[in-house]
């Protein structure tokens, strides 16, 4: 009878320990490992950007690590990381973004994590975004994207992708003098146009009435 006591106990401990590590991930449930939602990956020039949502059912605070890789046909080429917390035990946000192979392909600046500040639906809770943006890689066909959870639990997915269409992106600008796209405010190419237009439209004016 003592032995089947202590057995009891130790599965409620179990139970409990495992109950509160999930409830403080979020959602209160066992665990269970993340999926994707949405992938996007987008051709601009100078850059390519993958915009990957991720959802996990123990909240997107159980998300710890994301690791992108490119590939071409017989090799890796680069292999970028966003890490969410420092570790798998930690609870502080990082948000931290390395290149862990490549020749620098990786443009941190406009790389970002965003999450709902609401915890009203299963989406706000379970939803993360997150976005990677790279230099062009010469031969690169494809791009593997593994998630890791808090207990290790993996999810992977192969996606192809190829130059296609080259968008605009009102966001971003590539300074001549530098060559590396920084973000602006999506309405200064309208500014800089309409002030070009005035200056343009007052010296004709100007030389019209002389």
């Amino acid at each position: 009878m003592r032995k089947v006591l202590i057995i009891l106990v130790s599965l409620l401990i179990i139970f409990l320990t495992a109950h509160a590590r999930a409830s403080r991930a979020g959602v209160g449930v066992l665990n269970v490992p993340p999926t994707y939602r949405d992938i996007r990956i987008i051709s601009y020039e100078g850059m390519t950007v993958a915009e990957l949502t991720i959802s996990d059912y123990n909240s997107w605070k159980d998300i710890w690590k994301v690791e992108l890789i490119v590939r071409s046909p017989f090799r890796e080429e680069a292999r970028f990381v966003c890490y969410h917390y420092d570790s798998r035990e930690s609870f502080d946000e990082v948000n931290r973004f390395e290149e862990v192979k490549g020749e620098d392909y990786l443009i941190k600046d406009l790389c970002e994590v965003k999450r709902s500040l609401y915890q009203n639906t299963v989406d706000q809770r379970c939803q993360i975004n997150i976005t990677f943006a790279f230099k062009p890689i010469p031969s690169s066909k494809n791009i593997v994207v593994k998630v890791y959870d808090r207990e290790n639990a993996e999810a992977t997915i192969n996606v192809s992708y190829g130059k296609g269409v080259t968008q605009r992106n009102k966001e971003i600008a590539i300074p001549f003098w530098t060559g590396e796209p920084i973000r602006i405010s999506p309405d200064l190419p309208d500014i800089l146009s309409l002030s070009t237009s005035i200056t343009i439209l007052t010296f004709i004016i100007r030389r019209w009435r002389r």
